[in-house]
């Protein structure tokens, strides 16, 4: 998926979890989600992210431990131990976990046991094709749409 499409999935997912868990800074909040939705593809050298840390794009395999649920744990559980706020790691959590979804559906998949199994996890949708962009275009209407019902 491109960083778009994560973008408006997990503000999606920011949306609801703001009514659930009424966090005190809410743009805060909102902000380390779409931080934790776009963390993942720092493994990708054409990302934004990539390339702003360009060792980690080179030294590691696209969607291979930044894609896992060991990469999952570990990101949250030291940005836990760095703030010391389960409100915020819960945010970066639910980000990282919508691009993780997201990159699911995609026929390049996701290995979420990597490094110990190597086996994917594929969808049926091309990363850029019409279908992300119909997606992203569902995405965008629910986020509006849900930012003035609730």
């Amino acid at each position: 998926m491109m960083l778009h499409t994560h973008l408006a999935f997990a503000f999606l997912i920011a949306i609801i979890a703001l009514k659930f868990l009424s966090p005190q800074n809410q743009l805060l909040f909102t902000f380390i989600l779409l931080i934790g939705a776009a963390f993942p593809d720092i493994d990708h050298p054409k990302s934004r992210l990539g390339q702003m840390a360009w060792p980690f794009s080179v030294f590691f395999e696209h969607r291979g431990f930044f894609h896992s649920f060991l990469g999952i744990a570990l990101f949250t559980g030291l940005l836990f131990l760095i703030s010391g706020s389960m409100l915020y790691s819960v945010a970066f959590l639910l980000g990282y976990a919508s691009h993780i979804f997201a990159d699911s559906l995609t026929v390049q998949g996701i290995m979420p046991l990597h490094p110990i199994i190597k086996s994917k996890i594929r969808g049926m949708m091309h990363t850029g094709a019409f279908y992300e962009y119909a997606l992203f275009f569902v995405l965008l209407a629910f986020d509006i749409f849900l930012l003035f019902v609730i």
